[in-house]
């Protein structure tokens, strides 16, 4: 719906957003699904559009699954796989 139709509806959990979310404390689900309720929880419905690009930018340029930038990361005071290191 939002590429497609400029529509957002939702927020799409790809990856990136998957991982990003279970790292940050924004969701502990496993399953997409469930973590989109996370997100939709979390943000207002005005950001829906940006949420996943989001993580999917800062997933490729910073939080790398295999090894994470975090000391580059520009929001690692917000998350928490920071904050246990």
């Amino acid at each position: 719906m939002l590429e497609a139709f400029n529509k957002p509806v939702g927020i799409a959990v790809d990856t990136h957003a998957k991982r990003i979310s279970n790292k940050m404390g924004f969701s502990k689900e496993l399953e997409p699904s469930k973590i989109e309720q996370d997100l939709i929880k979390t943000f207002p419905k005005e950001y829906f559009y940006d949420v996943n690009h989001l993580f999917v930018f800062h997933g490729r340029n910073y939080c790398d699954s295999r090894k994470p930038n975090c000391s580059e990361c520009t929001v690692n005071k917000y998350c928490d796989f920071y904050k246990n290191l």
